[in-house]
């Protein structure tokens, strides 16, 4: 059991689980997306020293603005005194006033009347048109960590367990893994598993996971991939002494349990009902034997598996072939 990590981050939206979503806890499962996106507003809200105090008598205040018929205090605007009681008249605003409107906005050429300031450190006096370097031309500002330039994340997430901060590609399904495809060609980040010769520093990784397990390439500068082609998978025994003394990665012969018997037979034995995979050969007679004598005949018998159930040249169950791939 643990709390949600918080970030003080300000999230445009919340996510709205979907019918189809699986359910999936933990600190990256769809279930928390939307309580850690909550959790990260209420987290940037309170970094940001929102006063919950001050907000509360706000809305208090709101409240009563709503029914105030008078300010408390009068206020001037425009230099006109104004407490909320009544309606009044700003002079050269809605009603023809004595401003002195010489240089005014609408005759003026520059800003005569005030000192030159500055607008994002470039000089305006409104002379002329400026531009704004980093805004409406290129510039050279200090964008260090903003999200075109960043190289590495500034907290480190994992991704199926892995640890990825953005600074280099990662593997979430570990070297050496074995899958099967429903295609005929591998995917991205995946090897057929046909005993290809790979180089040792190109893929490095893999390498580094099996070795030279499935064979050694040219002993040197290349290693083989396991060769899976027609083969089905067995479980290494690892000491279970159900399959005992098996090298892991070693290939292993179709067998079948051994089948054995005995049928003895002399002159007169006769087989009259033979069923399943045996049969009748036939009868035959003993070198030198007399054909009317009955006593020196003997009957033959045959197996024969196919009879009774599908045989091949191997054993195996109901099966379906795919492509099985290795990672790397």
């Amino acid at each position: 059991m643990a709390n949600l990590k918080e970030s003080s981050f300000w999230e445009e939206g919340i996510y709205q689980w979907e019918t189809s979503d699986p359910v999936l806890g933990g600190e990256n499962g769809i279930d928390n997306v939307p309580t850690r996106q909550l959790a990260n507003r209420t987290k940037w809200l309170k970094d940001n020293k929102l006063d919950k105090s001050a907000t509360a008598a706000s809305a208090d205040l709101a409240k009563k603005a709503q029914v105030a018929d008078k300010l408390s205090k009068a206020r001037n605007v425009g230099g006109v005194a104004f407490d909320g009681s009544a309606d009044i008249d700003l002079p050269g605003v809605n009603k023809p006033g004595n401003q002195n409107t010489s240089g005014n906005a609408a005759t003026a050429s520059y800003a005569a009347q005030i000192a030159a300031r500055k607008i994002g450190g470039v000089i305006f006096n409104a002379k002329t048109d400026i531009n704004l370097p980093g805004v409406n031309i290129k510039g050279n500002q200090d964008t260090s960590g903003n999200a075109a330039t960043a190289t590495r994340l500034q907290t480190i997430c994992t991704i199926n367990g892995v640890p990825f901060d953005g600074s280099a590609n990662i593997n979430a399904t570990p070297a050496g893994a074995i899958q099967f495809f429903a295609m005929k060609t591998a995917p991205v980040g995946w090897l057929k598993a046909n005993g290809t010769a790979l180089s040792r520093t190109v893929y490095a990784n893999l390498f580094t996971a099996i070795g030279t397990m499935f064979g050694a390439g040219d002993g040197k500068t290349t290693f083989n991939l396991p060769d899976l082609r027609g083969y089905f998978l067995r479980a290494w025994d690892d000491g279970n002494n159900i399959d005992s003394e098996r090298v892991f990665g070693s290939k292993q012969s179709d067998a079948i349990r051994n089948i054995t018997g005995i049928c003895s037979g002399a002159g007169g034995v006769s087989f009259d009902t033979l069923t399943g995979a045996f049969y009748d050969v036939g009868t035959r007679y003993s070198a030198n034997t007399n054909l009317m004598d009955k006593n020196n005949k003997t009957d033959d018998f045959g197996f024969d598996a196919s009879r009774v159930v599908p045989t091949a040249n191997e054993n195996r169950p109901k099966n379906i072939a795919l492509l099985a791939c290795i990672k790397i």
